[in-house]
Order: C-alpha cells, then sequence, then structure tokens
C-alpha cells in the first residue's frame, strides 16, 4: 500500500491489539499499574472498565507480555459462559487437567488443590476475563466464589474483570454488592486529550519506521476531534488519511485528507466528542428549519426564547459544514485561555502563565475572521456582549461575523524560541527547527565574516540567505507579512505545517 511511499517498514494504525506498538498515555500507565497490583497477592479481584476502542484489549496483551516466570496467567474473553463452563476454561488455561464431566464442585475443588501446591511452590495465579460487561449475574456470583480461594494470609488466584463502561453499573447493582466490595482497585480508562493524541501519533510511526512527521498539526487537531480520542477510531481515521494523502502523491497529511477519511468511515450522522459523550448532529439548514417550525408553538411559552435561537443560529453558520460536537465547549465563554483549553484536552489552564509548564503558549492574532476559520486549530475570537466581551471559536461564528479585538490561539513553539525576533545573519537554535519544517539543509563551503573581519564557519542554526529565501516565499504562500524575520506568527504557521 503505502509503506514505500512514506518510508515505512510496517503498517502504523491497525486496529489489531498489538502490544508492541502500544502508546502508554498518562490514562495507560495508571491503568497498568492497575493491573500490576494484581502481581501483589493483596488483592483478590481488580477492575478496569473503558469505553469502547480506548486500548483495554491491548494494556491486557501488555500486562500479560511482562509477566515474570513464576506467574501463571488465564485469558478469557468469552464471557458468554455457564458457572461449569467459567471453571472448565479457567483450568484450560491455567494447564490444569480435568475430566470432561467434571461437575463444578469436582472442578472448584481440583482448581483449589493446584492453586494450594502452586502456591507453596512460590507462584502467583491471575485470571483475566475480559468483556465483562456481558456476564450474567450467576456468573458473575461464581467470580465471587473463586476469590474465596485464599489461604490465612493472601489469596491464590487474582481475577481481574474488564470491560466496558457498563461493567460499573451492573457491580453498583445491590444484589452484587458482595463482589463490588471485594474490589480492590478500580480504574476507568479515559479518552486521549489533544496532546495525548499528538504524541499517540508520532509513537506508532515511529514505531513504524517514519524519520518525519506525517500529519500536520491541524491534521492532528481533526483526527482528535473526529475520533473522540478514542485509540481504536484513531487508528482506523489516520490510516485512511494516510491512504487518501498517498492516493494524491502527497507527503504530508493535511486536514482534507482526514475529513475524506471521515466520510468514509464514520456513520453519516453521528459524531464522538473529544469529552466522552456521542450523539446526532444537524446541519445548519435542518437546525434553522426546524427552529422555523417550533418557534411559534413556543413563542409564548418561553420569553426569553428569541435571543436564545438567534445565538443558535448565529453560531450555526452558514458555509454549509456541519455544527461542532455539542458539549459544553461549545457555547460563548468569559475566559479564551480556558476555552481553548477545554478544547485542546487542558481543562484546568486559566491563564497564559499555566501555559509553558505544559508546553502551550498563548499567541494573540489580528488576522480576519475568514483566515481564521480556515486554520482548522481551535481560534478563540472576541465579540462583543451585552455585559461585556465574550469568546466564541472561530469555527462556530457565521462567515462575516464581527470581531471585537484580538483573537487567541494556543500552539507549542520550539523549546529554543525566547520570544526574541529572528534575523538573516542571526545565530539561533531555532533556525535549525525552521530547517527541518522547510526542508532547507545548511550551506556547505561558506564563511561569515566579523565586525573585526574575523572568518568562522557557520553551523545549522546559522540563518543564512539561502533560508531567508524560503522563509519569505513561505510567508507569501500564507499571506503573512513578507519581511523574512522569523516571529511567533510565522513559527506559528510554520508549526501548524508538520506536527
Amino acid at each position: 500500500m503505502y509503506l514505500e511511499h512514506f518510508g515505512l517498514q510496517r503498517l502504523p494504525f491497525t486496529i489489531a491489539p498489538d502490544p508492541d506498538l502500544l502508546y502508554l498515555s498518562r490514562g495507560h500507565q495508571e491503568a497498568l499499574a492497575h493491573l500490576h497490583y494484581a502481581l501483589t497477592g493483596h488483592g483478590g479481584l481488580v477492575c478496569l472498565t473503558g469505553e469502547v476502542g480506548t486500548g483495554k484489549t491491548t494494556l491486557c496483551r501488555a500486562f500479560l507480555h511482562q509477566l515474570p516466570a513464576h506467574v501463571r496467567s488465564a485469558y478469557l474473553f468469552n464471557p458468554q459462559l455457564s458457572a461449569t463452563e467459567l471453571l472448565h476454561s479457567l483450568c484450560d488455561e491455567l494447564g490444569i487437567v480435568v475430566a470432561e464431566q467434571a461437575s463444578p464442585r469436582e472442578l472448584f475443588n481440583r482448581l483449589n488443590h493446584e492453586l494450594l501446591q502452586g502456591y507453596a511452590a512460590g507462584q502467583r495465579f491471575i485470571c483475566i476475563i475480559d468483556e465483562a460487561q456481558s456476564m450474567p449475574v450467576p456468573l458473575l456470583e461464581q467470580v465471587r466464589l473463586l476469590t474465596n480461594l485464599e489461604t490465612d494470609k493472601e489469596k491464590l488466584l487474582t481475577v481481574i474483570l474488564v470491560g466496558q463502561p457498563e461493567l460499573r453499573q451492573q457491580l453498583a447493582r445491590y444484589d452484587l454488592r458482595q463482589l463490588s466490595q471485594r474490589i480492590t482497585a478500580r480504574y476507568h480508562l479515559q479518552h486521549l486529550g489533544f496532546s495525548e493524541t499528538r504524541a499517540y501519533l508520532q509513537h506508532r510511526c515511529r514505531l513504524a519506521g517514519a524519520e518525519r512527521p506525517l500529519f500536520s498539526v491541524a491534521a492532528q487537531w481533526q483526527l482528535w476531534r473526529a475520533s473522540g480520542g478514542i485509540p481504536r477510531l484513531l487508528n482506523s481515521l489516520a490510516d485512511r488519511a494516510l491512504l487518501g494523502a498517498y492516493a494524491n502523491g502527497k507527503t504530508l497529511v493535511t486536514p482534507q485528507w482526514v475529513r475524506g477519511a471521515q466520510r468514509e468511515i464514520l456513520p453519516a450522522r453521528a459524531y464522538f466528542s473529544p469529552h466522552g459523550k456521542s450523539g446526532w448532529r444537524l446541519s445548519p439548514g435542518s437546525l434553522v428549519l426546524l427552529l422555523l417550525i417550533l418557534l411559534p408553538a413556543l413563542w409564548w411559552w418561553l420569553p426569553s426564547l428569541p435571543r436564545t435561537l438567534e445565538a443558535v443560529v448565529l453560531s450555526s453558520g452558514s458555509s454549509g459544514q456541519h455544527l461542532a460536537a455539542t458539549d459544553h465547549a461549545a457555547g460563548p465563554a468569559l475566559n479564551p485561555v480556558h476555552l481553548l483549553g477545554r478544547e485542546l484536552g487542558l481543562p484546568a489552564v486559566q491563564d497564559c502563565s499555566a501555559l509553558p509548564a505544559q508546553g502551550w503558549r498563548c499567541l494573540w492574532l489580528e488576522w480576519p475572521l475568514e483566515y481564521l476559520q480556515r486554520l482548522a486549530v481551535p481560534v478563540a475570537v472576541p465579540q462583543a456582549g451585552t455585559s461585556g466581551t465574550v469568546w466564541q471559536l472561530a469555527q462556530h461564528l457565521a462567515a462575516g461575523a464581527r470581531l471585537s479585538g484580538r483573537s487567541l490561539v494556543l500552539w507549542q513553539p520550539p523549546a529554543s524560541f525566547d520570544r526574541k525576533l529572528i534575523r538573516p545573519g542571526n545565530q539561533h537554535d531555532t533556525v535549525r527547527w525552521v530547517r527541518q519544517r522547510l526542508g532547507v539543509a545548511a550551506p556547505s563551503g561558506w564563511q561569515v565574516i566579523g565586525p573585526q573581519g574575523q572568518s568562522s564557519q557557520p553551523d545549522d542554526g546559522f540563518y543564512d540567505p539561502l533560508l531567508a529565501q524560503a522563509v519569505l516565499e513561505f510567508q507569501q504562500q500564507h499571506g503573512l507579512k513578507a519581511d523574512r524575520i522569523l516571529g511567533p506568527q510565522t513559527l506559528f504557521m510554520l508549526w501548524l505545517q508538520e506536527g
């Protein structure tokens, strides 16, 4: 397929639960730590839950591959069993020989005997039950009985229940309170944030052999919004976007290829929110038609409805694009940093001073709304409200809407950038970063003549005329001030081009 085109040695985005490609986000690290807690012998029952596609099975397989030699494990992925079948499957996985027609009592006694012998020999026993949300109550009761296999000091068998969020609801049932009380460690795996999504994509591409970025920052943000931070969906969309770029002879995936992947992979009227919600969305035309139908009937019931509806119609825009996912970050806000932080998975951020610790910075722009809406990254724009300035995402405004001041974006500049302007002839570490983005190598055989006549051999941190010409062309191509100066706005646009 596209392996040779992108310089890859293997497919980076398969939906198979391959532990070799596992990216350990902070949440996945904590989940793996909870699984390793099972090795202590102090807990008889551990519960790991997470939304469909968040990587639970991949984590389990990675955990099983990391088990020391003295640990014997069983992995059961078919929870639709009877109590007797569960015991048979557990014995088979642990290598315990039992008669095919053995009764539940005989199976339980045989299992207990084998576990005691293994415990005396220094062995540990772990059973992972995947898709546990599908287990009926009688089978969960059998799991509780398995946790009764113990010595005076330790559990002989640790059971790890892995399932979707419905498992948490099932374990909260009153008739399962005995089982729930025996759970000594619980963890719920969350979706990836935007920063984690970027790291996830780069991690997979690097392990597949990529030597350069394959996705622009804008494409990465589009992938995150479309997938909701769910790794399985992220894999499907990224793989299809790479195929689209390959089919058109491109070596960098941009948002247009991600949108094409969305149309081919995701349901036509469904969306996935990065905040863990899902639902339906309407096109702006359908929404306006619905409002026109409902408005006369509701006019007398809700006095404040006209003003609310006007705001909704304005936010839908007139470009014919779908509305953004209906989550808590979609409406107006008083704090632009917090608004963008929620969009980028940084919900605790309240002001620009707190961003550098997380690798982000604020950048204020005086660009036209039309230009800001084409950036394909979240942009907070100011509008005059009845009680002061309110902030909205540029992508949620109608074309031609008036702004009341500078707009804000969050970005990740090169670590060496100290906010000082870099002019041709300067020496700066950021120049190396610019060379990489523009693909301009440092010239060889040049000499730099200093003020006192000294000459020196320039390195790749020297801002030479050839690089300055490439910067000028880049600035002209993207509508920036064509002055060859490397400032925040030029670096920001370079940052958007490659991740």
